[in-house]
C-alpha cells in the first residue's frame, strides 16, 4: 500500500515530465513556403548583421526544416539551408537558424550559424569605394524610381540601390509575422543627407512588397552608414489593413553602434 502511495504521488511529476506530441519537432517539407520564409529570414538576419551592401545573399535550397509547436505561445523552425553571394554566385556553404514566431507578433527571434559569414575582399573594397565616392559628393545625391518601370537601375545608383536593401532587411526583421512576408521592390525616392562625421546617411522612400497580401507597402527609412559595420535604421511604413478599409502607421529603429 505504502508503495502504491508512493507512486501516485510521483505520478504528476511524471506527467509534466513527458513530453506533449506538440513539443515533439515534426519534419515540414523543405520546398514548403513556411520553410523557405524562415530560411530567408535568417538570412536578412545575416545581411543586416554583415553590414556590407556589396555582399547581399540569397537561399539557394533548403536541405532540412522542422516545426516545433508551443501551443497559446508560437511556432518554432529549425532550418538548414544552403545560400550564396547574389552577385558572385559564389557559395557561402551551409547555415542552420532557428526562427521563432510568437503568435500574430512580428519580430521573430533567431539564432543562426552559418559555415561562412566573412564578408569578401572585394566587397569590402566595393563598400569602400561607395564610401568614399558619397563622402566626396559636392552635392547630395538624389534619385526617384529606382528601379525604374522596366527594372533598370542607372550605374550610379547601384551601390545606393544595395544599401537601401541592407536597410530594408532591418525592417524586413522587425515586420515580418509567420503569414506575412515582405521583399524590398522599389525606392520611390532617395536623399543623401550630409553628414561632417566619418558616416554617410540616405532617406529613402521605399516599397515593400508584402505576401500574401500581394501590396505594396510604403515606408520610409533613414539609414546611417559605414563600412565594416551594420546600418543603423529608423523607419516608418504605412500598413494597410487585410480590407482596404483603412490604414496604420507603424515605427521603428536599430541602433548598433556608438553613433547617432
Amino acid at each position: 500500500m505504502m508503495k502504491i502511495l508512493c507512486l501516485l504521488a510521483l505520478l504528476p511529476f511524471t506527467i509534466q515530465a513527458a513530453p506533449s506530441r506538440s513539443q515533439i519537432p515534426s519534419e515540414i517539407p523543405t520546398n514548403s513556403r513556411l520553410a523557405r520564409h524562415a530560411a530567408k529570414l535568417a538570412l536578412e538576419y545575416l545581411i543586416y548583421q554583415s553590414g556590407s551592401p556589396h555582399q547581399l545573399l540569397e537561399v539557394t535550397d533548403v536541405k532540412r526544416a522542422t516545426l516545433l509547436e508551443f501551443p497559446f505561445v508560437g511556432h518554432k523552425y529549425y532550418v538548414e539551408f544552403s545560400a550564396q553571394v547574389f552577385e558572385t554566385m559564389e557559395n557561402i556553404g551551409l547555415c542552420s537558424a532557428s526562427v521563432f514566431f510568437l503568435d500574430k507578433k512580428p519580430r521573430p527571434s533567431i539564432s543562426l550559424n552559418c559555415s561562412s559569414t566573412k564578408v569578401q575582399k572585394q566587397a569590402r573594397d566595393d563598400d569602400y569605394e561607395f564610401y568614399k565616392m558619397m563622402k566626396a559628393q559636392t552635392s547630395p545625391l538624389t534619385g526617384e524610381n529606382i528601379p525604374d518601370s522596366y527594372g533598370n537601375i542607372e550605374p550610379q545608383f547601384e551601390p545606393v540601390w544595395k544599401l537601401a536593401i541592407l536597410g530594408s532587411s532591418y525592417v524586413i526583421l522587425d515586420k515580418s509575422t509567420e503569414e506575412h512576408e515582405y521583399t524590398m521592390a522599389q525606392i520611390r525616392s532617395v536623399r543623401q543627407i550630409p553628414r561632417k562625421d566619418n558616416f554617410i546617411a540616405f532617406s529613402f522612400d521605399i516599397f515593400l512588397y508584402q505576401r500574401p497580401s500581394e501590396e505594396m507597402v510604403p515606408c520610409n527609412l533613414h539609414v546611417v552608414w559605414a563600412p565594416g559595420r551594420p546600418p543603423k535604421v529608423d523607419h516608418s511604413c504605412q500598413d494597410y489593413t487585410e480590407n482596404g478599409s483603412g490604414s496604420k502607421a507603424e515605427e521603428g529603429s536599430a541602433s548598433l553602434g556608438n553613433f547617432k
